[in-house]
C-alpha cells in the first residue's frame, strides 16, 4: 500500500503664560540663532522674570535671550543646547538657573517619550533646587516627570488610584500657580493629561500658539498621531529628528499595505540619532518582521534586550524570528526567560516553547508547556498544537477532540483535518480517515485560490517597490506550491483509505484528482491496480 505523506507544518500558516508670567517683547534684530531656522531677537530683551515678584521686569542678556528661542524650537538637541546656554548663564542670573532647571525637566520628558535613560537629567535638575526660588514647586514637579513611564507619549499617564489622580491634578494646579513658564507648564500638562486634557495657559503675543515646542506634544498626543502638524514642525525645525520617530508610528498603520519602506526610512532616521532608545530599536525590528526579513527583525529585537532587558515584546519577536530560522535551542531559551519573570506574553511563550520542543522531539515537555499556554489563551492555534502533541504522543482521543474543536473555530486552519485523517489511520478508522483528508484536500484548494487572488493583486498594484513586489510574489509562488503539494497529498491519502474502507467511487474520484500533479501519477497508477479499478 501506498505509504501516507506526512507534514510537520505551523511553520508557513503562522503568516505571520499667557497669565504675564514669562511675556518676552522682542526688539527687531537681523541675526538669526543656530540652525533650527526660527528667528531669535538677539537684542536686549525685556522679560517678566519667574522668580522676580509680579511686574517687576529685568533685563536679559543676549545668550539667555538665545536660550529661550531654543526652548521654543522644542527640539532634543535644541532643548540640550538650550541647557548648554543657561548653564553658562546660570551663576549671575536666577531666572537663567530657572530656566536650567525647566529645560532639564522638558528634556526628561522627552527622554521619556523615546524610552531613553532620563535618571542622569531629573538628578541634573534635582541638585539645582537648593539654588531655585522657594516659591517654585520645584520637588512636586520632579515628582510629576518621574511618575511619567518611558514611551507613554500617546495615553494619558493613569494614576493608580482616585486619590493618587486628585494629588495628581492639585500638583498641576499647583505648578500652573508658579513662577514657571507657560512653555514648560502647558508641555508637563499634556505629558501628564493626554486623553483628559486641561486648558493651556492662555496665550499672549509672545506665546503663540504655534510654539514648535506644544506643537509637537499635542501631535504626538493624539491617537491616531497628527501627521500634518508633526511634518510642519520639521519643516520649521529641521533638527526635530524625533518627529520621525512619531511620523513612522504612524506610517505603522499602512505597513500591511505597503512595502514597510516608509516606516523604515523614518524609523532608521530616528534610530541614527537616537541609537539608544530601545522603543526605536524594537519599532525597526517590527518592520523588518513584518517584511518577512527575520534576521535585520532579529538583529533589532537583540539590541532592544540590550538596551532593555526587560522588554518583552522584543523578546517575544526574537523568539518568533528564531522559530522560523529554524533556531530551536535560542527560542527555547528565549521563552523560558519570559516563562520565568511571568512576562506579559506568558501564553505566547508557552506556546512557543511548546512549539520548538515539539520540533526537537521533546514531546512530554512539550505537552506540559502547550497545556500552560491553554489554559492561558484558547484559540485554534494553540488547539492545533495540542492536538498535533496529542497525535505524536499515540493520544488518539484527546488529539481527535482538540482537532474538531479547532476546525470548528477556524475552517482555514488545514493542518486540523489532515491530522484527523492521521488520527483516522491511525486507529483503523478508514472511512473517518478518508474524510479527514479530503477535507484537507479542499482546505488546501481554497488556501491556493486567496494566495492566487493576493498575486494578482500584488502584480497590479503601482505604490510599491519592484524589489518588495518580486520578493511578494516569490512568496506567493512558494506558498501555492507548498500548499500544491499538500493538497494533492491529501487526495492521494484520501483515495488510499477510501480504497480500504471499500468506497470505491470515491477513491477513484480522488485517484484522479492526485493524478493532476505528476508527482503522484506513479503512486496512483500503483493504487489503481490494488484496486482494481479500470483506467479512466
Amino acid at each position: 500500500m501506498v505509504d501516507l505523506v506526512s507534514r510537520l507544518a505551523p511553520e508557513r500558516r503562522h503568516r505571520p503664560d499667557g497669565d504675564g508670567r514669562f511675556q518676552v517683547r522682542k526688539v527687531v534684530s537681523n541675526d538669526r540663532v543656530g540652525p533650527w531656522g526660527l528667528c531669535a531677537a538677539l537684542l536686549l530683551t525685556l522679560v517678566t522674570a519667574g522668580c522676580a515678584a509680579r511686574g517687576r521686569t529685568v533685563v536679559v542678556s543676549q545668550p539667555e535671550a538665545a536660550a529661550d528661542e531654543l526652548v521654543r524650537a522644542g527640539c532634543y538637541d535644541c532643548l540640550l543646547d538650550a541647557r548648554k546656554a543657561y548653564e553658562g548663564l546660570a551663576a549671575q542670573s536666577t531666572s537663567a538657573r530657572l530656566r536650567l532647571f525647566e529645560v532639564n525637566l522638558l528634556l526628561a520628558l522627552r527622554e521619556k517619550e523615546l524610552a531613553l535613560d532620563a535618571s542622569p537629567t531629573l538628578d541634573r535638575a534635582a541638585s539645582l533646587v537648593p539654588r531655585l526660588p522657594d516659591s517654585l514647586p520645584a520637588e512636586q514637579m520632579i515628582t510629576a516627570v518621574r511618575s511619567i513611564p518611558p514611551d507613554a507619549a500617546g495615553r494619558r499617564v493613569l494614576p493608580p488610584s482616585q486619590r493618587d489622580r486628585e494629588t495628581m491634578d492639585t500638583t498641576l494646579r499647583t505648578i500652573g500657580a508658579s513662577p514657571a513658564s507657560g512653555l514648560f507648564t502647558s508641555y508637563l500638562t499634556l505629558s501628564l493629561q493626554c486623553g483628559r486634557l486641561q486648558p493651556d495657559p492662555a496665550p499672549s503675543d509672545a506665546q503663540p500658539v504655534d510654539e514648535p515646542l506644544l506643537n509637537y506634544r499635542r501631535a504626538i498626543c493624539d491617537n491616531p498621531i497628527r501627521t500634518d502638524p508633526l511634518r510642519t514642525v520639521r519643516q520649521t525645525v529641521p533638527r526635530f529628528a524625533e518627529t520621525s520617530f512619531f511620523l513612522g508610528r504612524a506610517a505603522m498603520a499602512s505597513l500591511f499595505r505597503t512595502d514597510g519602506r516608509e516606516a523604515r526610512e523614518l524609523f532608521e532616521e530616528a534610530y541614527a540619532r537616537f541609537p539608544a532608545s530601545p522603543t526605536i530599536a524594537f519599532s525597526l525590528g517590527t518592520v523588518y518582521q513584518a517584511i518577512n526579513d527575520c534576521r535585520r527583525a532579529e538583529d533589532f529585537f537583540t539590541r532592544t534586550l540590550t538596551l532593555a532587558a526587560d522588554h518583552d515584546d522584543a523578546r517575544l519577536g526574537r523568539i518568533v524570528c528564531r522559530t522560523y530560522m529554524s533556531d530551536s535551542r535560542g527560542a527555547i531559551d528565549d521563552a523560558t526567560v519570559l516563562i520565568d519573570r511571568n512576562g506579559s506574553n506568558l501564553g505566547d511563550a508557552f506556546y512557543w516553547r511548546a512549539w520548538n520542543r515539539r520540533h526537537s522531539g521533546e514531546l512530554e515537555p512539550a505537552r506540559a508547556d502547550i497545556d500552560r499556554a491553554r489554559a492561558l489563551r484558547y484559540n485554534a492555534r494553540v488547539l492545533l498544537l495540542a492536538g498535533m502533541i496529542e497525535y505524536d504522543q499515540r493520544q488518539f482521543e484527546a488529539a481527535r477532540k482538540d482537532l474538531e474543536s479547532v476546525r470548528a473555530l477556524d475552517g482555514r486552519e488545514c493542518e486540523a483535518p489532515w491530522y484527523l485523517g492521521l488520527v483516522g489511520f491511525s486507529t483503523e478508522e478508514w472511512e473517518a480517515s478518508a474524510r479527514g483528508f479530503a477535507a484537507a484536500a479542499d482546505c488546501y484548494a481554497a488556501l491556493i485560490r486567496d494566495t492566487e487572488e493576493q498575486r494578482a493583486a500584488m502584480v497590479m498594484r503601482n505604490d510599491v517597490s519592484e524589489e518588495f513586489r518580486a520578493r511578494q510574489l516569490a512568496g506567493f509562488d512558494a506558498a501555492i506550491a507548498e500548499d500544491g503539494v499538500q493538497r494533492s497529498a491529501s487526495e492521494l491519502n484520501a483515495a488510499i483509505n477510501y480504497g480500504r474502507a471499500g468506497d470505491l467511487p470515491n477513491a477513484t474520484i480522488y485517484m484522479k484528482r492526485a493524478a493532476a500533479d505528476p508527482q503522484r501519477r506513479l503512486a496512483v497508477e500503483d493504487l489503481r491496480q490494488v484496486l482494481g479499478v479500470p483506467r479512466w
